[in-house]
């Protein structure tokens, strides 16, 4: 009977939100351009290469002292370049980097911040180089989700079809407290979403920009 009732509660979050395509946007309160980073971070005169992007992405990930963390893949949009943080340990997403293309790196707005579990809330670079100390390991990992990737794979595809007719979300990579999933279109990658684990809700990531390649860092 448990199991009957989580099933139902699952499919009613899956049901609101493939049938609405609302979409929470950080657009106007984070946006492309966005200069910030740890005091004293220096900033290339030019734009930096997807391999300096990701060399820079691992020295702020070195800063943070978590030898179990690992920078998995890189991915150059118009606008900046994109960062996956995962735990060598559990194979799980730990954060997500935004590399702007002065070199300036910090953790990606939107659910990297808001809706992450152990690696989010952050306040700003803490003296460890990272996130706030503060704001961070307090919240722990989630004991459970009410959705699978599966099920946050569908709640993504529900409002593509709404938003973005013809796209198709891929496989995804599990964060702690949401699932961020690429999608494409033609064979090309045209975007970016996350799916918050426990209300289906979907983020829409509107400051990329065009993508350009990406790059396995493992």
């Amino acid at each position: 009977m448990r199991s009957a009732g989580i099933l139902a509660i699952a499919i009613v979050v899956l049901a609101g939100a493939m049938a609405i395509p609302a979409v929470v946007s950080a657009q106007g309160m984070w946006g492309p351009g966005m200069h910030w980073g740890y005091p004293g971070q220096p900033r290339s005169a030019r734009a930096v290469t997807i391999d300096q992007a990701a060399t820079l992405a691992r020295q702020m990930i070195a800063r943070y002292g978590n030898p179990d963390l690992v920078a998995m893949e890189i991915m150059e949009f118009t606008n900046n370049f994109y960062v996956v943080v995962a735990e060598k340990s559990t194979g799980v997403g730990a954060f997500e980097l935004i590399v702007e293309r002065n070199g300036v790196v910090h953790p990606e707005p939107g659910p990297n911040m808001m809706w992450n579990l152990k690696y989010g809330h952050m306040a700003g670079w803490g003296s460890g180089g990272m996130m706030g100390g503060g704001m961070m390991g307090g919240w722990g990992a989630p004991t459970g989700q009410s959705l699978t990737r599966n099920q946050a794979r569908q709640a993504a595809q529900g409002w593509l079809n709404q938003a973005f007719p013809g796209a198709k979300a891929e496989e995804g990579m599990p964060f702690y407290g949401y699932f961020t999933f690429d999608f494409e279109r033609g064979g090309k990658v045209v975007g970016m979403l996350s799916v918050h684990a426990f209300t289906g809700q979907v983020w829409y990531h509107t400051w990329h920009g065009t993508f350009v390649r990406e790059k396995e860092l493992k």
